[in-house]
C-alpha cells in the first residue's frame, strides 16, 4: 500500500513588534511603567549626571533622560541632536511635575532619522545681546582657555573678519570629556566649530553647547 510522506510545516518565529505609545497619551498614572515612545528632538540640555532631550511626536512632549552610562553606551549618540527622530524605551518618571522616560542602557535608544537641524552660521562679530536665547553656529580659533571646577571657558575669535569678534564658549566638563580631540580646545590657534545657545552673563556674551557633538575641533596648530 502507499504511504504519504508528511512534510512538517515550519513556522517562522518573529520578534514581537514594539508597541509605541503616543506621547500625548502618557499621564502621571504611567509613572513606574515601562513604555516605548518615539518623537523628534526639539531641545537638548546637559546636567551634572547626563543629558536630556525633549521629544515631540505631534501629540505631546516628554523628556528623554539619558544618564552618562546610558549615553556613553548608546551607539547612536552621535546622531542624537535637534531634529533627530528617536525611539526610546524605558521607565516613565516624574521630575518636578514634568514627565520623563529613562532608558536603562544605550540599546534602548535608537535613532531612526539622524539629526538634520543645523544652527545658522554667524560671524562672531555679528552677535549681540539681542541674540540671547538663539541657537547659532560659529567658527573661529582658540585664543585662551580658563578652567573652572565644573566647566571650562574657551575664548574663540573670528578668523575671517580680522579678529574683530570674540566670544566665550562655556563648556560643562561632562560635555568636554566627550568631545573628540578635546585637547585642541586648550591649544591656542586651534580652529573650532561650535553650535549652541547664546546667553548673556555679567553683560558678556557666551555660547553654551549642550552636547559633545555640538563642538568640533577642525584643526590644531
Amino acid at each position: 500500500h502507499f504511504e504519504a510522506t508528511v512534510t512538517p510545516t515550519l513556522r517562522a518565529t518573529s520578534t514581537p513588534a514594539t508597541v509605541v505609545t503616543s506621547i500625548g497619551a502618557v499621564t502621571s498614572n504611567d509613572v513606574g511603567k515601562r513604555l516605548s515612545l518615539e518623537g523628534r528632538v526639539v531641545d537638548a540640555a546637559s546636567f551634572s549626571h547626563g543629558f536630556s532631550f525633549t521629544l515631540d511626536d505631534g501629540t505631546g512632549q516628554i523628556v528623554l533622560l539619558m544618564w552618562h552610562n546610558v549615553y556613553d553606551d548608546c551607539w547612536d549618540r552621535a546622531n542624537i541632536n535637534l531634529g533627530a527622530l528617536v525611539r526610546a524605551s524605558g521607565e516613565i518618571g516624574d521630575y518636578e511635575g514634568r514627565l520623563q522616560i529613562e532608558p536603562r542602557f544605550g540599546g534602548e535608544v535608537k535613532v531612526h532619522e539622524p539629526a538634520t537641524h543645523q544652527a545658522p552660521r554667524r560671524e562672531i562679530s555679528s552677535l549681540t545681546a539681542e541674540d540671547e536665547g538663539k541657537r547659532v553656529m560659529v567658527e573661529g580659533e582658540v585664543v585662551r582657555t580658563e578652567g573652572l571646577a565644573s566647566a571650562v571657558k574657551v575664548l574663540v575669535r573670528d578668523v575671517d573678519s580680522a579678529g574683530q569678534g570674540e566670544i566665550m564658549v562655556f563648556i560643562w566638563r561632562n560635555v568636554l570629556d566627550r568631545i573628540t580631540d578635546n585637547v585642541g580646545l586648550g591649544t591656542p590657534g586651534s580652529r573650532v566649530r561650535v553650535a549652541g545657545r547664546v546667553q548673556v552673563y555679567r553683560s558678556n556674551l557666551e555660547l553654551v553647547p549642550p552636547l559633545p557633538n555640538d563642538v568640533a575641533v577642525l584643526e590644531m596648530p
